[in-house]
Parts: C-alpha cells; structure tokens; sequence
C-alpha cells in the first residue's frame, strides 16, 4: 500500500510508514516485543466510528504472499500500530486531531481481537482478515462493577473510565444535573455506563434526550444529541458544519463527479435509508405517548401525555441556526394536518402506554458533598422520558447514507450540511434544491475504506427537522387547549391492572 503525502486528487491520503502488527512474545534475539512491519501486505483498511458504538473500531485486509506472519504467529492478542490522515490534516494536531493516531507514542494503539476470512486464493498466499477495536473494549470485557456511584452522572462515568478501563484518553461532555445514587450489580463499566446514560439529564439542555457514551477520534464523548449539535446553555450558540457536501446532477457523460478533482466536499453517491415509517413511530411513541407512573408513598399514579408538536418548540434542532426566525423557521418532519376526528397525529398519546416507578427517597435524599447538603434522587422521568424516545426516534425516522471523498476531518456527532437537487414539477427540465432532504444532518456513523491508492469515506446521517414546511398545514391546530397531565389513587388500580393486561 502506497504512500500519499499530497492532495492531488480527492480520495488521497497519508498513511504511517511504519504499520506494526506486535506480538505477546518476546524477540529470540531481544527483550523487545516481537514486531513485525505489515506495510506490505496490507491490501484494505477500515476504521469505524458510531454514536451508538462504544469505541472505535475496524479491520484489515492482509495478503501474505511470503508467510511472513507465520513467524509471530497470529493469534488474535497482537497489538496494532498505525496513523492514518486526509493530506492537509494531522492526527497530530493537539486542539483539533484530524486523523487517526493508533502508534504508541500516541499511547493509544489498538488491539486485534479477531481474525476470520482466511483463504488460499493460490499456492503459497494466504488473506487474512484482522478486527481490531480500542484497548477499553477489551479492558470492559475483563471487569465487573460492583460498587455503589453517589454523584453527578458525568462525574460517574469520569470515575469510571479513568478508575476501572484505566484510560488516558479525552471525555469530552456535557454536564449532567443532579445528584444521584446508583448500585451497580456486577455490570461491565461500558454496561454500567450504558446503564446510567439513559437517564442522565442535561445541565445545559433541559429539554435534551439522554445520553450517548461513544469514541472518536477526539477520545470517548458523553453527550445528548442537543449537545452534539449545540453549544452551551439553551439558547446558545449551533454548531456550524464541518464540512459542506453537494450532490450535483450527472453529466452529459454519464458522471456525477470528477475523480481527478482535489475537492473532497463532492458526492460519489447517497442513498435514502429511511425516509419515514408512521406506522412504527406511533408504536414507538415518537408522535405521542402516555406514560403512567406510580409512587409507592403517595399512593398515587400520575398520568402525562406527550405531545411531538408541541415539544419539538422548546428543543433544539439540527437545522437551526442563529438565523432562524419566523421568517426564516425550523420544521417539523411530521406534518401537520387534521388526522381524524379533529385531532393532530401527535394527539393520540394511546398509541404507547409506558408505566414507569416516581417513587422518591429510596436512597437517602440528602448527603453532604464539599461541606454542602445536596439533594440524592431519581431521575425525572416524568419530565425526560416520553421526550428522550420521541426525539431519539425523530432522528431514526430521517437518514442518508453518503459516500465520500475520503475525509478523517469528520467524526461520529459532528454536524455536516448536505445538498441535492429534485426537479421543479413532473414537466420541469431545470433542476432545484430539494427543501425536505437538503440541510443540515447529525453524523451518525463514519466508516473509512482505505485501498491501495483510494480513500473513501462512508457516511449515515440523520435529522429531526425540515428547512421548508409542507405546503397548506393547518397551523391553527396546534392552538388546541389540553389537558396534560392528570392524577388518581390506587382506588382506580382495578383499571391500572386492565391496562396493564390488554397491553
């Protein structure tokens, strides 16, 4: 695999001399590790990254022609040493790492943990491929957590990645509030994480779903999807794309880019990957939910339904930017029209019964941290929950999957801003910006495929909202006056039973 140490044509890239495949055993001749120089034999690489992956991982594709491993041998414990960049970026770059540093130096090499795919295409070549994952995943794998966590949800997961997977690496995170208490019951610390993810609650976001624990290659990020794409407190600075793709139309000769171009912001390809499933998101609760739940003290359940419309107002949105006004808005994906009966799509909350404890001061409720008394408790389900699912289940509802010049200036939660163009009318022959697929979009997944003299970059990306609205909703619908919320003792518990059942 060669080396490219300038950009002269989108999809070129930089990749360490050195690519170090180190086995546990010692050198015959040395003390050292057993080292040996897999530069060569490399033929495919892929790195992935995802906000829903808890570390970075990937795979190589190697052809040996010379049983040159045969000297290690493979066994699946090798540490993995290489970099990799976009020319005009460095992975080196202290404030803003644009590549992958996986050598020691760095203190972050990574791990192979499996090798499958073996094949003797002809006498004599053997092709391999390795997995290989961050030093943590493994670390996670090895250790159990059974201790109590009293504090901050972000302190605990700080706790956590330093104190049991021993990481240096960066946490990147949004502050949480409250104070809780957790008990972990023999859990790995990513499941543990995992665990208290859910209900942490943004300091900076009232309204902001829970949490995602994922690594770039920044380091490990703990962070809500507002403040993926936000800055500070409500009200805020958006962030702004870090890169601007565009989809052009094809050429007379039949090409949609120009591969010989050094411009790494053009379009390969892109692919709607969901594009709306109603019948799933009225089950799942992102249009509307009732959530019950109950307190073991009072004695009393509690009733709340969700509304989507009226939520999707005080949060913040992929799209948005300081300039949006009323003359300038923000949509919502789902359309707003009189479903039947003259009620919203977002209004009929039966669609998804979820019955959840509120019960308070099952721990103690207040203990003293720095000489102050602060308040212990559960977190606030009624005011999080309902609003996480819908707002999680807004941005599954909404992906494109688009194939890039290679790029390792883009990371899993950055936001990129996409265009393509649609034609004006069935009998237009000049084509327009689409208003509902262009916009800004949430990275969810980045996959880098490196060839022999080709990088390309994979991305999934989703949004929650439109720049354009559709066309004739009834505004005045969202208007209606209703009853949130209401509340009723275990007296009614016959039909809390009758629910539970016919659920």
């Amino acid at each position: 695999m060669g080396t490219v140490t300038s950009a002269t044509k989108a999809g070129d890239f930089v990749l360490s001399e050195r690519f170090l495949l180190t086995s546990y055993r010692k050198h015959p001749n040395t003390s050292e590790p057993l080292s040996i120089d897999i530069r060569q034999l490399v033929s495919e690489i892929q790195i992935y990254e995802s906000v829903t992956n808890t570390t970075l991982s990937g795979k190589l594709t190697l052809v040996d022609g010379a049983s040159v491993l045969d000297d290690l041998p493979l066994t699946g414990h090798e540490l993995l040493e290489f970099s990799l960049y976009t020319p005009g970026m460095s992975p080196q770059d202290t404030k803003n790492p644009s590549g992958y540093d996986f050598t020691r130096e760095s203190g972050h090499p990574m791990f192979i943990y499996r090798i499958n795919n073996i094949i003797k295409p002809n006498p004599g070549t053997k092709m391999y491929t390795l997995e290989f994952c961050s030093r943590e995943e493994i670390r996670s794998s090895q250790r159990k957590i059974c201790r109590a966590f009293t504090g901050t949800v972000d302190n605990i997961v700080h706790t956590i990645l330093r104190d049991d997977l021993k990481s240096k690496k960066n946490l990147l995170f949004e502050p949480t509030k409250g104070k809780n208490k957790y008990v972990i019951p023999k859990l790995s610390p990513f499941n543990a994480i995992k665990f208290m993810q859910s209900e942490a609650i943004s300091s900076n976001n009232v309204d902001s779903s829970g949490y995602f624990f994922y690594e770039t290659r920044h380091g490990f990020n703990f962070k809500s999807l507002e403040g993926m794409i936000s800055r500070g407190k409500k009200g805020g600075e958006y962030k702004k794309p870090v890169a601007r793709y565009t989809n052009t139309p094809v050429t007379e000769g039949g090409k949609l880019y120009d591969k010989d171009a050094p411009n790494i912001f053009k379009v390969y390809d892109f692919k709607i990957l969901d594009r709306f499933d109603s019948i799933a998101n009225i089950r799942n609760g992102v249009y509307a939910s009732r959530l019950v739940t109950y307190n073991a003290f009072t004695k009393q359940f509690k009733e709340l339904d969700f509304e989507y419309l009226t939520s999707f107002e005080k949060q913040r949105h992929v799209g948005q930017t300081k300039q949006t006004s009323k003359e300038n808005p923000i949509n919502s994906f789902m359309p707003i029209f009189n479903y039947e009966e003259g009620k919203l799509l977002s209004q009929f909350s039966e669609g998804k019964y979820m019955f959840e404890s509120s019960t308070q001061g099952m721990h103690d409720t207040t203990q003293t941290v720095a000489d102050k008394s602060v308040s212990i408790g559960p977190p606030d389900i009624e005011n999080t929950l309902q609003k996480s699912i819908s707002q999680q289940g807004a941005y599954d509802s909404f992906k494109i999957e688009i194939k890039v010049p290679g790029n390792t200036g883009i990371s899993a939660g950055d936001v990129i801003s996409f265009e393509t163009t649609t034609f004006a009318g069935p009998n237009s022959t000049s084509a327009e910006i689409d208003p509902y697929i262009s916009g800004n979009y949430l990275v969810i997944n980045v996959s880098h495929l490196v060839l022999t003299t080709d990088h390309v970059t994979l991305l999934t990306c989703a949004k929650d909202s439109i720049s354009a609205g559709y066309p004739g909703e009834p505004l005045e619908l969202l208007n209606k006056e209703k009853d949130e919320s209401s509340v009723f003792s275990t007296n009614d518990l016959d039909v809390i039973l009758s629910w539970k059942i016919i659920l």
